[in-house]
């Protein structure tokens, strides 16, 4: 899993590999990491960083045993060691929930809080300004299937709160870019949206088939993205509540995806019906896959008439449905009929192993594969200035410059 981040002297590439976290100076021609903090008695698994962090403590690591540690990245940039430095440690040897971390976020605005989830279906809140072993304690769940909320009974405990979210692993999180909605996907293969701040379950959905590893914003909170083991990327509106569109194109498990929010479309105009999202997804296939989303083009099924063929609608109208559907609705996988597929606009083998993450920049894409590699794709424009020898990615003229990191052995990395 691959972080970008940027510390007021430089954008960083912050990457998770084996008993290792890695840090690499995302525009120096060394390929090398500048800094590797290694953990010894447990795997780092996912990490988050708050650009907008008021204290320091700016990172976020959550490993397989559970723990999980706030540092300040610039501190573990200034040591010389291979261990975490100035660390605050919560859920300490499991004391909270022992199962492992599977994602971890901070709380847009949330002045210091994030969310941890765990492959037992928990996610839990903390405030990082309160002490990380405070006692936290919460009633036994009543019913395991059902979402609940409990809140620690003392006004110190850290965490705060613990979300039940479903039975099973929660594979990834991700809030909406206010704040406002956090997305949740997991093993049972639910997509599921919870207004964040008043705890309640707004909507969520089945996939196609298997889990859902995967989710993922757009900028302006219209759109979600989903992927996972039916090898489709799933399209959710907000405004529909529903799945708008299917991608297919891969041939394997979608472990990515991602909006492109430095993307415009060259034809955009004042008409605000021409709006086109791009957004990007990698799987377990190493294929790189682009894809352009259409308001204008995504066709809403409105009924089907018994025996006859269904009736659409273009646009997003929700006035349209027969009936609204009711808040905390998860709602079963629709027919393949029903919902419009898109084709990729680019597919392209990035790399010869699995893939498990995308970030877009401002200047490229950046693709990260399961031993440790990553790739840096140029945009059009950026890559003719580049003195690289470059690699052409099909039609979107997206160029390969060399690989920043070297592979990653479970036991040691070429400093």
């Amino acid at each position: 899993m691959a972080t970008l981040n940027f510390d007021g002297k430089g954008t960083y590439l912050i990457f998770n590999v084996g008993d290792a976290i890695f840090i690499s100076d995302l525009n120096s021609q060394d390929k090398d990491p500048i800094k590797s903090i290694h953990f010894s008695n447990s795997n780092p698994v996912c990490h988050a960083f708050d650009q907008d962090a008021k204290d320091g403590h700016d990172l976020l690591i959550g490993l397989n045993s559970g723990d999980v540690y706030s540092v300040s990245l610039r501190q573990q940039l200034q040591d010389v060691g291979k261990k975490i430095v100035g660390a605050h440690h919560y859920n300490k040897d499991g004391s909270v929930n022992s199962s492992r971390c599977t994602s971890v976020a901070w709380v847009p605005g949330g002045d210091g809080a994030f969310v941890v989830a765990h492959a037992d279906g928990n996610l839990y809140v903390y405030e990082k300004s309160k002490d990380g072993a405070g006692d936290s304690s919460f009633p036994v769940i009543k019913d395991q299937t059902q979402f609940s909320v409990a809140h620690a009974r003392y006004s110190k405990s850290n965490p705060a709160a613990r979300w039940h979210i479903c039975l099973g692993s929660i594979n990834s999180i991700s809030f909406s870019t206010d704040g406002s909605y956090l997305a949740t996907v997991g093993r049972d293969g639910y997509l599921r949206v919870f207004d964040y701040s008043r705890e309640q379950l707004v909507c969520g959905g089945k996939s196609y088939y298997g889990a859902l590893l995967c989710c993922s914003w757009s900028m302006d909170g219209k759109y979600i993205l989903t992927g996972g083991e039916d090898d489709l990327v799933q399209v959710w509106s907000m405004e529909e509540r529903k799945v708008v569109a299917w991608c297919e194109g891969h041939n394997s498990w979608v472990s990515g995806v991602a909006f492109d929010s430095y993307w415009s479309s060259p034809n955009t105009d004042s008409n605000e019906e021409t709006i086109v999202y791009r957004f990007g997804s990698v799987g377990q296939d190493t294929q790189l896959l682009l894809w352009d989303l259409q308001q204008e083009e995504i066709k809403v099924p409105l009924r089907r008439p018994p025996g006859g063929s269904p009736t659409y609608s273009t646009g997003s109208q929700s006035s349209h449905w027969d009936n609204a559907i009711p808040m905390g609705t998860l709602q079963p996988a629709p027919s393949m009929r029903d919902v419009p597929k898109i084709s990729p606009l680019a597919a392209h083998r990035a790399h010869t192993e699995p893939l498990s993450g995308l970030i877009f920049t401002q200047e490229s894409v950046l693709t990260i594969c399961r031993e440790g590699h990553i790739k840096i794709w140029m945009r059009p424009g950026v890559a003719e200035s580049q003195p690289i020898n470059s690699e052409t990615l099909l039609g979107t003229s997206l160029k390969e410059k060399p690989s920043l990191s070297s592979k990653v052995g479970n036991s040691s990395y070429k400093q």
